[in-house]
């Protein structure tokens, strides 16, 4: 990660809730520098000493979550979104990103969490991965930082009761890694009614 995308993503973490004091763009960009640095890293020797991944992490109700860089695509503050009827609960609705309708993960619903307040300020991290784009809220952002998968518990080891197919692994320091490819699986996702960006 450049230490320009380090600074600004650090400058996030100070402000607690969310880029109050910049723009989407800003953080985003910071986002893409940061995978772009990293996949445009030597490959070899560097690749066998370094075995570590980097993650945005994010507060969900009152624990905090993570989600592999490899699979982020953007992030925004979520202003609004339309429900979608006859859906499953962790299923928030749809928003519109630049035109493209794309669905919106409610992990409160989805993980057994306490919902935030209606008026609450929350984001959205939209996930990318054969060639579907879904988003996920989040009550806050936090950092970026580097996991070792070796310092990862799994989850049927660590008998905290949380839902263990959506999760990857736990830090030693309680930040649990989220599995994308499981949640873009989830049945909801593969309505045609949510996730056809021919239609938009």
């Amino acid at each position: 990660m450049s230490r320009q995308a380090a600074t600004i993503l650090d400058r996030l973490h100070a402000l607690g809730d969310g880029p109050a004091g910049w723009s989407e763009a800003e953080f985003n960009e910071a986002l893409l520098k940061a995978r772009a640095r990293r996949l445009a890293a030597p490959r070899g020797l560097g690749d066998q000493v370094d075995v570590g991944f980097d993650v945005l992490g994010a507060h969900i109700a009152n624990e905090r979550y993570a989600l592999s860089l490899d699979t982020l695509s953007e992030v925004m503050q979520l202003a609004r979104w339309t429900p979608v009827p006859g859906q499953p609960q962790y299923l928030l609705g749809v928003t519109n990103l630049r035109g493209e309708i794309r669905p919106v993960l409610d992990l409160h619903s989805l993980l057994g969490l306490t919902p935030p307040a209606p008026e609450a300020r929350t984001w959205v991290i939209f996930l990318k991965a054969g060639g579907v784009e879904v988003g996920i809220r989040v009550d806050a952002l936090d950092r970026v930082v580097r996991l070792d998968p070796a310092g990862l518990t799994r989850p049927h080891e660590a008998g905290n009761g949380l839902p263990q197919r959506f999760i990857s692994g736990i830090a030693p320091d309680a930040l649990i890694l989220l599995d994308t490819a499981q949640l873009l699986a989830l049945d909801a996702l593969k309505d045609t009614r949510i996730d056809g960006p021919d239609e938009s």
